[in-house]
């Protein structure tokens, strides 16, 4: 159904080791590491002024198997390619419902990644690239160029050589935007990359008014204090990250879990005395069939957040009595060996963000 109610989009978390190596103090939590946030335009038709991962939308070219092309030259055939990324866990929709002639969908994905925080921020990551290096000038022309035409990602690594650095990438999760919540949705798959450290970066000044290279101590203040709003989706992948203190450790696992499958979440929400519940798999309150479409009427339960998850036994929820007031619970096991995320109740309860 994709295209009609949904649109397929692809996201990349970069996570950076912090330039000190030291441990960031997060409350109780500690980090060696920063992550990547963009600042979507006020002026976006989809959760302006949002801070996000890098990411957007899908192209025909990202698809094109005149990629295969790219990928010979630096040594990789078709079968290399199938062999590197099919995985043996679950295939999440997106991937099953393209055409059998178009690219391997986890390489078209991960080149839209790719490509899209090119766009946005101006962060080429690409391997196998031999000869000149082009200037910061040059590089920013092709941003551009890549910003008005996607056919031009491609061009750039026919013309100079290498290809994208889709090794790089490690699928992480995929979320589906709830039903009556905007008029536009996304089916969105998240990657996750590591790099030692953040060149100087340059966002678009379209679909991007600000970039932003945050500690979890920090951008979590920001949102507690209401000078940011990060969508449910971030916040809720921020609160997995808080599960890890080490750069090198938060690496290894996603490299493995990567070859465990995704499952698709499609928050289903309730709406109770005193906020708003986010339902997720799992779930007592997850329907066995959930509304893809949008075809039934947002539920509403006479109670409140707290009394429904004190008489649940199964919980995989987001409590929302405000866009920075949040409380995620989550007490069974996730699938596809994934991590729970953590409460931030429980986190900062010594101390204030």
């Amino acid at each position: 159904m994709a295209g009609r109610f949904w649109k397929e989009a692809a996201s990349l978390i970069i996570v950076g080791r912090a330039a000190n190596s030291g441990l960031q103090k997060c409350g109780r939590h500690h980090a060696d590491y920063n992550l990547l946030f963009l600042k979507r335009s006020q002026k976006s038709r989809f959760m302006p002024s949002a801070f996000v991962f890098p990411g957007g939308v899908i192209e025909n070219s990202d698809f094109s198997q005149e990629w295969l092309e790219v990928f010979e030259k630096c040594g990789y055939s078709s079968e290399d390619l199938y062999r590197d990324f099919r995985s043996n866990g679950p295939l999440p929709e997106m991937y099953t419902n393209k055409p059998i002639k178009s690219l391997l969908p986890e390489v078209g994905f991960r080149i839209s990644a790719i490509r899209e925080t090119f766009e946005e921020c101006g962060l080429l990551l690409s391997s196998h690239q031999q000869g000149t290096i082009l200037r910061q000038p040059d590089m920013r022309e092709w941003q551009e160029a890549v910003h008005k035409d996607s056919l031009k990602f491609l061009k750039f690594f026919q013309e100079f050589g290498g290809c994208p650095a889709i090794w790089q990438l490690h699928e992480w999760s995929n979320w589906l935007t709830p039903t009556k919540m905007s008029s536009r949705r996304f089916d969105t798959i998240f990657f996750i990359t590591f790099v030692e450290s953040l060149p100087e970066l340059n966002h678009d000044d379209k679909e991007i008014s600000e970039i932003q290279t945050s500690s979890l101590s920090s951008i979590l203040k920001q949102w507690n204090n209401g000078d940011l709003w990060l969508p449910p989706p971030q916040l809720y992948e921020i609160s997995r990250f808080l599960q890890f203190s080490h750069f090198d450790t938060m690496k290894s696992f996603a490299q493995e879990r990567s070859k465990k499958g995704l499952e698709r979440y499609l928050p289903v929400r309730v709406n109770t005395n005193n906020g708003v519940i986010s339902i997720l798999p799992g779930d007592d309150l997850y329907p066995e069939t959930p509304d893809l479409y949008g075809e039934e009427d947002i539920q509403s339960i006479d109670a409140s957040l707290e009394e429904l998850r004190q008489n649940a036994q199964c919980l995989h929820r987001m409590e929302l009595k405000s866009r920075h007031n949040c409380q995620i619970a989550m007490n069974i096991s996730p699938n596809n060996g994934q991590v729970k995320p953590a409460d931030f109740a429980d986190l900062f309860e010594d101390s204030k963000l």
